[in-house]
């Protein structure tokens, strides 16, 4: 099946990575998510990990500072899933590290790593808290995961769309603008604009407002690029779920056919069993009446015959076939 939307397949930056891309930047919401004040961008060390790849768009920013090996990725669309994926990421990171640090993992001596975090930023619509922790264990099937699990991995989702966050929000003043950028796209989208129009538009007004002025100023026409290329992924993936719930509602309602069928079917089975009970039920019950009254009639016989009655007289007297009187002797001699 084909895409709905022309989404490039190319590796393309998002606009969150760009807005990021510098040291200083990165540094600085480093430090508002962290509540620390490093100063010096080169201890930051960049991890570039190219096959971090997801709808051919690149969401991913890792680095290591001081012994805290990071991993900042970017979402527009609500994701549960989000533990899972960062786990993934920061395994191929560690592996990296190892690699680099030519660490032995075979060494009778404990080797040191650093410790990892994982951060999703999140500007879409659906309405989270400002900060919340999504846990791997929550995608593990059993109830008591968390317990059992020899795997703790925590994302530590952030809420950065405008008028959320504040306190990481003052901190990141370039995070800020990125968040007031987005929204004026909203606004202008709020107005029926087209999107590129909306776009081209929150570009020009945010540069008169000195928001993000640096960046969109010379970058026109790729920030629209990205923009567009973002809408489309997000647009593909409520696509894609609303076309998974229609066959899941398609493949619910075949089920309570089938469902309904197989009830059917093990009530007829049921109503025939118990017509079959009943009626060999029935068939005991006549066969116990017939064996009371042949009890009574050889009773009957037994006493005429101690009064010298002949068989035509009694089968006079109880009123059955001549025949009937002398199989009944019969059964009794």
């Amino acid at each position: 099946m084909q895409d709905d939307f022309n989404i490039n397949r190319e590796h393309k930056d998002r606009l969150f990575r760009k807005v990021f891309s510098s040291k200083k930047d990165l540094l600085s919401l480093y430090n508002a998510i962290n509540d620390s004040d490093y100063d010096n961008p080169e201890e930051l060390q960049i991890y570039t990990m190219e096959s971090f790849v997801y709808m051919g768009m690149k969401n991913v920013l890792s680095f290591l500072l001081d012994m805290t090996l990071n991993v900042f990725e970017h979402q527009s669309t609500y994701n549960p899933n989000m533990p899972l994926r960062g786990f993934f990421y920061m395994s191929a990171a560690l592996q990296k590290y190892v690699a680099l640090h030519d660490l032995d993992l075979y060494s009778s001596a404990r080797i040191l790593i650093p410790i990892p975090l994982y951060y999703v930023f999140y500007n879409g619509t659906d309405k989270i808290p400002d900060e919340s922790d999504l846990h791997l264990t929550d995608n593990m099937e059993l109830s008591n995961a968390r317990e059992r699990s020899c795997v703790q991995f925590t994302a530590h989702m952030v809420n950065i769309n405008a008028g959320h966050s504040n306190r990481i929000m003052s901190k990141c003043p370039q995070l800020y603008e990125y968040a007031l950028f987005i929204q004026e796209i909203r606004d202008n989208q709020k107005k029926k604009l087209p999107l590129k129009e909306a776009v081209e538009m929150a570009v020009d007004t945010c540069i008169e407002k000195g928001i993000l002025k640096d960046i969109l100023l010379g970058n026109k026409a790729e920030v629209t690029r990205m923009i567009l290329e973002e809408y489309d992924e997000s647009k593909h993936i409520a696509n894609e779920k609303r076309l998974s719930f229609q066959e899941g509602v398609q493949q619910g309602i075949q089920q309570g056919i089938q469902q309904e069928r197989v009830k059917t079917q093990m009530e007829k089975q049921r109503a025939d069993d118990a017509d079959k009970q009943a009626s060999e039920a029935n068939k005991r019950f006549e066969e116990a009446d017939r064996r009371e009254k042949l009890a009574v009639q050889k009773s009957e016989i037994l006493m005429m015959l101690l009064q010298k009655k002949s068989k035509d007289e009694i089968a006079q007297k109880l009123k059955l076939p001549l025949e009937e009187i002398q199989k009944i002797l019969a059964e009794i001699q």
